[in-house]
């Protein structure tokens, strides 16, 4: 169970860490409306994926026990999404392209937030990113209590993250970092999806 949670946790944070729809918002948000700005927008997607993850286990408190046909077919499409999306991030050798920091005008934390907030609730692939965490954990037989330690965790990790990556985007160095680095990140994120993509199939299939 440890283990399993190691490498959901581990999953979720490759992904922060490869470039995304919310990187490049915080990016933007950072270098046009400064830091206050991008910190509320920082918070807003960190509540987002709060409110997302509460949704996704609502959903799946409501589906019929364990075993049953639907959770089987679930997994076996939450197995097949994190399969392509790992494929994807192996197959790719995509170049990352930063905008040099400029002036920032001073922007307004709610305006981020809101901003936030309605870039990751729209965002249709964090819902399936996370049905496919939590599938993987509630197969594993982990309880509600269990559950929700995992939503406060990686809730509290999106936001501190996100909070640094506005203060490192700042900082030049990192920022060369990252776009020499980009493809690695994408290789690491690739190689743990895989391993979720496949335990979630083989679980559907034992099932059977």
């Amino acid at each position: 169970m440890v283990a399993l949670f190691l490498l959901v946790a581990s999953t979720h944070f490759a992904a922060l860490l490869s470039p995304g729809p919310d990187f490049f918002l915080l990016l933007r948000t950072a270098l046009l409306q400064g830091r206050k700005q991008a910190d509320g927008c920082a918070c807003g997607i960190a509540v987002a994926n709060v409110l997302v993850m509460l949704l996704v286990l609502l959903a799946q408190s409501l589906l019929p026990a364990e075993g049953g046909w639907v959770w089987r077919a679930l997994q076996g499409v939450g197995g097949a999404y994190f399969v392509w999306l790992g494929l994807q991030a192996f197959s790719g050798r995509r170049q990352l392209t930063l905008p040099d920091a400029g002036e920032a005008i001073a922007g307004r934390w709610w305006v981020g937030f809101g901003q936030g907030l309605a870039a990751s609730v729209m965002n249709p692939k964090c819902p399936i990113f996370y049905a496919g965490l939590f599938g993987v954990l509630r197969s594993a037989g982990m309880p509600g209590w269990g559950l929700a330690l995992c939503m406060v965790w990686m809730g509290a990790v999106v936001l501190v993250w996100d909070l640094a990556l506005v203060r490192l985007l700042s900082v030049e160095r990192w920022r060369r970092w990252l776009q020499r680095q980009v493809v690695v990140l994408d290789r690491v994120c690739g190689g743990l999806l895989l391993a979720l993509g496949a335990y979630l199939l083989i679980a559907a299939a034992l099932l059977l």
